[in-house]
């Protein structure tokens, strides 16, 4: 019978052993993050679903850190067959010096050929959020450059009438949502629905039915989710944004609702026409970060469109936010992004405030189509 040498099972034992600690670090890492914190942007429900994108996310973010090559001959290792079927990839046995390099990896959090990982490690969000000028933070109290002219009082009338002379079975107006999964906490419990349509999906649809069934204008509103990768939110609807401009070449307005997240809800609640309503603040983006011709043009769309709120409905602007991001809206010079409200407000209140906010919209496309000044 044929003795079994020591040295031959060493690098067996270890390169299982190895295999089994990523097995069981992947394993932790599911478990640890089973419970998120509360302050986090998302609660995910604690589903089937949720586990295995959390497990594919890892594995990816592992492949990331050591490089697929290096998993593929782990796994090859103990896994012949995977060589065999694997015909393209030529077997590089491990070298001491490739363990090392892994060791490295996955304590430092880099990737020793990649210095753009240094950077990450010591400025951690460069890792959350990518390097793009279209990067929204929520995180904070947005600064009003310009706050409402009016002051809110308290009126029980008929809605005002909006002498609406246009009529038109294209779309004129596009809505949509950067941030689907926006919701409201009084209502649904959550600040955030992770990879669903929250509470400000409602408000935009909402918005778009009262411009067409009570004004008779085509409105365009796009139901996409952007922010299943909340960090890609931007990038992801400004595939829509390019879309929506592509196919409706008459496009006038283009608007992009999101709700607040920073205020309380005294901050955030007015009472008009007798109702208690969600507050609207405009945010506008400029040139800081990267080119935007069309910014100033979209700032003077805000003014217009801030100083009718104040006509009509005194105390439901909370004024304009310029801020340094694009927000997508180097795309059209029209196009602004909308806060209704925020995540201490009813859906209610904000379904209630995108109705007055879509009179005041087609009260503002009147004015620009007759030369009427607005302010």
């Amino acid at each position: 019978m044929r003795q079994v040498k020591a040295g031959s099972i060493l690098p067996m034992v270890r390169n299982l052993g190895l295999f089994f600690a990523v097995i069981c670090l992947l394993f932790l890492a599911v478990i640890a993050g089973q419970f998120p914190s509360r302050d986090a942007p998302y609660v995910p429900a604690l589903s089937s679903k949720y586990y295995y994108e959390k497990g594919t996310a890892l594995l990816q973010n592992l492949s990331n850190v050591t490089g697929a090559q290096f998993l593929k001959t782990i796994l090859r290792l103990e896994l012949p067959v995977l060589a065999v079927i694997d015909k393209n990839t030529d077997d590089q046995p491990l070298s001491r010096q490739d363990f090392l390099k892994l060791g490295l990896n996955l304590l430092a959090g880099i990737k020793l050929e990649d210095p753009l990982t240094y950077l990450k490690a010591e400025i951690p969000m460069m890792d959350v959020t990518p390097v793009t000028a279209d990067s929204f933070d929520e995180i904070g109290t947005d600064e009003i450059t310009e706050p409402s002219s009016s002051k809110p009082f308290n009126r029980t009338l008929d809605q005002p009438a909006v002498d609406n002379r246009i009529k038109s079975d294209v779309p004129l107006i596009a809505l949509y949502n950067t941030h689907n999964s926006e919701t409201f906490e009084l209502t649904d419990g959550l600040t955030h629905l992770k990879g669903k349509a929250g509470g400000v999906t409602i408000v935009a649809a909402e918005i778009a039915r009262v411009i067409e069934e009570q004004y008779g204008i085509a409105v365009e509103y796009s139901p996409t989710i952007h922010d299943t990768a909340f960090n890609r939110s931007y990038a992801e609807s400004e595939k829509t944004v390019r879309r929506l401009i592509k196919d409706n070449p008459k496009l006038e307005m283009l608007f992009d609702i999101h709700r607040d997240g920073s205020l309380s809800r005294e901050q955030s609640l007015v009472e008009v026409n007798g109702e208690k309503v969600a507050k609207i603040l405009i945010v506008v983006g400029t040139d800081a970060r990267a080119e935007h011709p069309k910014w100033r043009e979209n700032l003077e769309f805000a003014r217009k469109i801030a100083a009718k709120i104040d006509t009509m409905y005194p105390g439901l602007s909370r004024g304009i936010a310029i801020k340094q991001g694009r927000y997508n809206q180097q795309f059209s010079p029209r196009a602004l992004l909308v806060e209704i409200g925020s995540a201490q407000n009813t859906t209610d209140e904000a379904v209630a405030s995108g109705r007055l906010f879509a009179n005041v919209v087609v009260a503002v496309l009147n004015d620009l189509r007759t030369g009427k000044q607005t302010n």
